[in-house]
């Protein structure tokens, strides 16, 4: 690959967008990022991965004080706060995101990377989403999810990621506007929606 191009997949959860992502790595040959930044964000903060895995999109204490009032980081700001655990763990993940992404190609799925990466050439920002109902089979039998009160954890799930979103970056999760393509991925097919990035990507790289 003559020069570099960063794909960060956006997902709700139980949508398939991390199975996706993987795929279109595989597929361009290029580096997947998810756990790992985890872990190399636990080498920086002295945090261990179980920690930043199980905390890193938990909103607790000031932060969700100034969440209410100000609805984002950038208005938290406003309150002189000092750097929460969170707000640390955020940074660091975001400073690894910035670090592999000037490196190499690679495919970054989740923690606000279409934000972290803003404005960088060549980076190709994709949320992927699906109805309720496919994300439940999905959890289910993929994920291996009790499924007594799985439509409660899906919602619970996906808040967490749009507060977090919504707060370190000042957008709406999900809005298209914030994303090069959003893609529904059952009503198109995993496989047709790893396709279709592919050929984005490659695309953009004949540009």
């Amino acid at each position: 690959m003559s020069k570099n191009i960063v794909i960060t997949i956006s997902r709700e959860f139980g949508s398939g967008g991390r199975y996706i992502g993987e795929m279109v790595a595989k597929k361009l040959d290029i580096p997947f990022y998810d756990k790992a930044i985890i872990e190399m964000a636990s080498d920086k903060t002295g945090f261990s991965p179980e920690y930043i895995k199980e905390n890193e999109q938990k909103l607790t204490g000031a932060s969700l004080f100034n969440f209410a009032i100000s609805g984002s980081y950038a208005g938290n700001m406003t309150f002189g706060n000092g750097e929460s655990l969170q707000d640390t763990m955020f940074f660091a993940q975001s400073n690894v995101i910035k670090e592999v992404a000037s490196k190499n190609s690679c495919v970054i799925v989740g923690r606000c990377a279409n934000h972290v990466l803003e404005g960088m050439d060549n980076c190709i920002n994709i949320f992927i989403y699906s109805d309720i109902q496919s994300k439940i089979k999905r959890a289910v039998n993929d994920y291996k999810l009790d499924s007594s009160n799985i439509e409660k954890i899906l919602k619970e799930r996906d808040k967490l990621r749009s507060k977090h979103y919504n707060y370190y970056t000042g957008k709406v999760w999900g809005d298209a506007r914030n994303y090069h393509a959003c893609f529904n991925s059952d009503f198109i097919g995993i496989d047709n929606t790893v396709d279709l990035i592919e050929k984005i990507a490659k695309f953009r790289l004949d540009k």
